[in-house]
Parts: C-alpha cells; structure tokens; sequence
C-alpha cells in the first residue's frame, strides 16, 4: 500500500469518526473502536488514540461524550495571534467560566478580533474594552484555554 493509498484510509476513518461522534454520545474509546467496527471500519487502540489527538478530540463535561476542540496545540495556532499576543497581551487571568485578558491600552480590539476569528466552540463570547477582554467559556473549559492563552503569551 502506497502512502496515498494510506492517507486515503485515514481520511476516511477520520471522516467516520466525526460523523459518529456528531450522531450520537460516544464516551469512550472502546465505544468508539466498537462503533467503527460496526460501520467495517478496522483499527488498532494506538491508531485510535493517535486519531483521536491529531484531531483534537476531546471528552465533553456531564456525558456529553467526545466532541471536536477548537482549542488547538499551540504549534497549529495563527502566526498572527503569536505576534499580537506577544506585542499587546500583559497578563492572563481566569475565574468562574470568564477568562480576563489584560491588553497594552488601545489593543484589546485587535487581539479580541483574532480570538473571535478561531471559532473555538469553548467560547461563548468575547467582549473587548480599551485594555481588557473578558472571554466567556463554555462551563468546564476555561480553565484549559486560559492556560491555552498564558502559552501563547509565553
């Protein structure tokens, strides 16, 4: 099998794998295996697991099973909000389900615009002042994408 071929089977599985996890709660791994299986679809755990991490799964809170994040590893982040984070963000801070973001005076915009353009679905809303930004997140996720950020600005 040619690497074509290869990355042809991936796709698919990959393909497969979103529908599932968008027609119905799948909570585990193994269910997911078992549900692939049923629709002759064939892998290993460690495939599944690899699938899984390449394509940003991950565990909902209160049993809403796996779901697509839109929090992306910092190596697959805009170039973009590297640079604007690193000239205009001062500090990150996160309470409750609402992530603050101090700006230099004059930037919140900007940078509030950029975090808008992600389409992270953890994010409810944003709202930007002059030098501050409040980001309203989905409950059980804040936490994890304020960290996100503190990387980015690291």
């Amino acid at each position: 099998m040619n690497e074509l071929e290869k990355e042809n089977i991936k796709s698919r599985r990959q393909k497969k794998i979103l529908e599932l996890i968008r027609r119905h709660p799948i909570m585990t791994q193994t269910m997911l295996k078992e549900c692939l299986s049923r629709e002759g679809i064939h892998v290993t755990q460690a495939t599944l697991s690899r699938d899984i991490r390449e394509m940003n799964l991950i565990k909902g809170v209160n049993g809403e099973g796996y779901f697509q994040s839109r929090i992306v590893p910092k190596r697959q982040i805009s170039h973009r909000l590297f640079v604007l984070f690193s000239m205009a963000v001062k500090a990150v801070e996160q309470s409750g389900n609402v992530i603050v973001i101090a700006c230099e005076p004059g930037m919140a915009a900007s940078v509030c615009s950029i975090i808008d353009e992600l389409g992270w679905n953890e994010i409810i809303g944003t709202i930007a002042g002059n030098d501050t930004i409040f980001v309203i997140t989905r409950e059980g996720t804040s936490h994890q994408l304020a960290e996100q950020f503190k990387n980015i600005n690291s």
